[in-house]
């Protein structure tokens, strides 16, 4: 499988995060897929935490290795988590953050969102 292919089949994995806040978004959408990487059919995905409590590690490991296990060419599935919190909300794609926007949710993983961040634009026409 192709990295594309690999990132496709786990991007809409569920941030339980953004469950509670009624806006549901993929890690995919939370911009927290850092890489995905197949050498000789060995996967490494290695994601971003948004917080340093963040308590949903085991939930996205187990995820991403039941997406990846057992498809064509995966021997192996490894996930590693950023530990020096490299994540920041300006990583959420910019449609997702419009979703939040418009639920007005500011603030996600303990994180504010700036203004510009989370303000929806206005389109004139």
């Amino acid at each position: 499988m192709t990295e594309h292919e690999l990132r496709a089949r786990i991007q809409d994995i569920p941030d339980p995060c953004s469950l509670a806040t009624g806006v549901p978004l993929g890690i995919g959408e939370m911009g927290l897929i850092q890489s995905v990487a197949c050498t000789e059919g060995k996967v490494t995905v290695r994601l971003h935490i948004t917080s340093p409590m963040c308590m949903m590690a085991a939930y996205f490991m187990r995820e991403i290795e039941q997406r990846l296990t057992g498809q064509e060419g995966v021997a192996s599935v490894h996930v590693e988590f950023d530990q020096e919190l490299q994540w920041t909300p300006g990583d959420i794609q910019p449609e997702a953050r419009e979703r939040l926007a418009a639920k007005r949710i500011t603030m996600l993983g303990g994180r504010l969102l700036s203004r510009d961040a989370a303000k929806p634009e206005r389109v004139t026409g």
